[in-house]
């Protein structure tokens, strides 16, 4: 003890300079940084049996996210590319970051679960559902209920839900102040709530949104890896490009390196994303040929081609079936 109070007399200035700097480095603002991110080879990450090889690939793209931490923002006025964004810009109301990437899990699920169904129509592929899951994204800060976010519902005044439009459609036969019996997972553990119906826009609503998951079995025993530290939705439309590809003999990429981005919706529908310009940088990066993206976005990723002479092929994405059709038709 004697040679530790003798250690911190001689060298307290050493000392409080490095509580200081450690302080200083990991001091959080209210920001992040977008970064131009990287691919995901989806032949890499989707297994099954009997699939198809491909001359080219089909990857994701994604945006890199660092904190608001000193050092990087000041990094962020240096380097070309390192955007701030304000923190309520990119999470979901009322919700902090970490608890936005739970939420963004949930929906990054929903967007693999889509992919699949949609993958499986188009190629008429036999499947059957082999699980079902109604997941709650978020509660409305007027909600007269106890559920919260990723809670798992499983029945509505006894009605099992098969889908979305089977909650839809039983609350609409009710009004504003009934009360409806919810049985919900939290934790694996089965819990009951009477949640009160409040007035949403003039219609009655629990003042929930969710997220339907359904996992499916095929001949081909679909597999996909997902990893901790992958988020979002913004996959879906690559995802269901990539399973359609190994499931068909027709192989869609022709040789090209094809990137791209934007959600799927179960009717094959393209959704808008965010960080486009950070995904086409990185994609070209990476070497794409081929970058496809949502209709919203499109204008954007033009001008961020424009602007930097990038030698690539943007594909406007409106549905599933319209990106099908203008990769089989593109010549080399």
């Amino acid at each position: 003890m004697k040679k530790l109070k003798q250690f911190i007399k001689n060298n307290y200035k050493s000392i409080i300079f490095l509580i200081l700097f450690y302080l200083v480095v990991n001091y959080e603002l209210p920001y992040v940084i977008y970064t131009p991110g990287g691919e995901i080879n989806m032949s890499e990450r989707i297994s099954g049996d009997n699939l198809y090889n491909e001359e080219g690939s089909l990857s994701m793209t994604y945006v890199s996210l660092l904190k608001g931490k000193l050092p990087f923002v000041g990094l962020s006025y240096l380097i070309p590319n390192w955007d701030l964004v304000e923190k309520d810009k990119i999470t979901y109301k009322n919700s902090t970051i970490d608890e936005t990437i739970k939420i963004d899990k949930i929906y990054m699920n929903e967007a693999i679960s889509n992919a699949e169904y949609v993958a499986y129509t188009s190629a008429n592929i036999d499947y059957s559902i082999t699980e079902s899951k109604c997941i709650i994204t978020s509660i409305f800060s007027d909600a007269k209920t106890k559920l919260k976010t990723n809670d798992e519902i499983i029945s509505v005044d006894g009605i099992k839900l098969e889908s979305l439009a089977d909650l839809q459609n039983y609350i609409k036969t009710k009004k504003v102040g009934d009360k409806v019996k919810i049985i919900y997972t939290r934790d694996k553990k089965m819990q009951e709530d009477n949640a009160i119906l409040i007035d949403l826009n003039g219609e009655p609503k629990i003042g929930i949104s969710l997220a339907f998951v359904e996992k499916y079995k095929t001949p081909y025993n679909i597999k996909i890896e997902t990893k901790k530290s992958e988020s979002g939705p913004s996959g879906g439309l690559i995802t269901a490009l990539a399973i359609y590809n190994q499931i068909t003999s027709s192989d869609i990429t022709q040789g090209f390196k094809i990137m791209g981005t934007g959600t799927i919706s179960k009717d094959g529908t393209v959704g808008e994303i965010g960080g486009v310009k950070y995904k086409l940088i990185g994609a070209v990066k990476k070497g794409a040929q081929i970058f496809i993206c949502p209709e919203k976005n499109y204008e954007e990723a033009i001008k961020v081609k424009n602007e930097n002479n990038y030698d690539v092929r943007i594909i406007s994405a409106k549905t599933f079936e319209q990106v099908l059709f203008e990769l089989k038709n593109i010549k080399k």
